[in-house]
């Protein structure tokens, strides 16, 4: 038979172990816009990279086309899997045919 307190610090190395070490012990929420502007609020939101593709977010953060209010910032930049995430993502461009027919243009 082992001891009581043996077994109580057998436990609780083996609870360490199954949740790992330094994991986040709450993921981040990436369908919350909060969470992006947590680190993204005062981002500078300019016109895109293609200059044949309408700008989708004003200057103040909010959306010029007001069908886009209802929808998170990770339902367009679907990107984003994790946080953090790295400062330069290799391909950041917005894919606008996951709700439109084509990419809008101007």
């Amino acid at each position: 038979m082992i001891p009581a307190g043996k077994f109580i610090a057998s436990m609780s190395i083996a609870a360490v172990l199954a949740l790992g070490f330094g994991g986040p012990l709450v993921a981040e929420d990436l369908s919350d816009n909060e969470t992006c502007l947590e680190c993204h609020a005062d981002t500078e939101r300019g016109p895109p990279k293609n200059p044949d593709r309408p700008q989708v977010h004003n200057p103040a953060g909010g959306f010029f086309v007001e069908d886009h209010d209802m929808w998170s910032c990770n339902d367009c930049h679907d990107y984003i899997t994790e946080l953090p995430h790295p400062e330069e993502m290799p391909s950041s461009e917005v894919d606008c045919t996951l709700c439109h027919d084509e990419a809008p243009t101007k």
